[in-house]
């Protein structure tokens, strides 16, 4: 049975986006709905970007005239309100922003609700005639939180992927990992393309939470570090996962026999 989840992964500057877009290209010869989602998009069937989490209590916290424009969808696990908050007028979204997923809630409230959310996509996806291909959510989001955020431990965060891999399992998924042996070059490279802001936040990132702070490495030195970890990390956790994969090794420096080996 052909795939009908195709999973772009890899450290950030590693071309996933793009190499999506492609696959998504070749496989439209194929399957006539192919429904592609990369991480530029605001939202995602299976992601929970751009949601926060309100308990009961918080929920009833806002006034009635904001509670009618909330965009909720009740949780059993955790009790309470999932938000869209991408839509909403800014004044609203920014009363939301301490209540937002990826960064400021707590991982026992974060796990449930990311696996909830995979298994909601699954069940209604495996009754669709449709190919999705995602860039980033399977590994990328759940390995950062895990390990950048939070810095659980291998065990754990192998069983979080054991779980999730067996809840997307009836949708054979194949994982393309991109794996870059190049990082600080290519991290260098992309910043050059993009403002001084976006290399100093995502510097922040890496460094500032549970993993950067444990290991104390700075500035570059420490990011590099961090994405070399959480690479090797992944590719260790997709030998031993029961996914399908093909790793490409710096697609980067032959984009034309890249897309050949695709």
């Amino acid at each position: 049975m052909a795939s009908r989840l195709i999973l772009l992964e890899g450290v950030p500057c590693t071309g996933k986006t793009s190499t999506a877009r492609f696959v998504s290209s070749q496989v439209r010869g194929w399957y006539p709905d192919v429904r592609l989602y990369t991480d530029e998009a605001l939202w995602h069937p299976a992601d929970l970007v751009n949601y926060a989490f309100l308990t009961p209590e918080q929920y009833r916290e806002f006034p009635e005239d904001e509670r009618v424009l909330l965009p909720v969808e009740p949780t059993e696990e955790p009790k309470g309100y999932l938000v869209y908050t991408a839509e909403l007028y800014d004044e609203l979204r920014e009363k939301l922003e301490p209540f937002k997923l990826f960064g400021c809630q707590p991982w026992e409230v974060e796990r449930p609700l990311m696996l909830a959310r995979w298994r909601q996509f699954v069940e209604k996806a495996v009754k669709e005639d449709a190919v999705y291909i995602f860039d980033g959510v399977f590994f990328e989001r759940p390995v950062c939180e895990m390990m950048m955020w939070f810095d659980l431990g291998r065990e754990e965060i192998e069983s979080f992927m054991k779980e999730l891999a067996e809840i997307v399992r009836p949708l054979t998924p194949f994982v393309l990992y991109l794996e870059n042996s190049e990082i600080e070059a290519r991290l260098r490279k992309v910043s050059a393309e993009r403002d001084y802001d976006w290399l100093v936040d995502f510097i922040a990132y890496h460094t500032g939470q549970g993993y950067g702070q444990r290991t104390g490495l700075p500035d570059m030195e420490g990011c590099v570090a961090a994405l070399e970890a959480r690479q090797g990390l992944e590719l260790g956790l997709l030998e031993r996962l029961p996914v399908d994969h093909l790793i490409i090794q710096n697609p980067f420096e032959d984009w034309v026999e890249s897309n050949n080996v695709i």
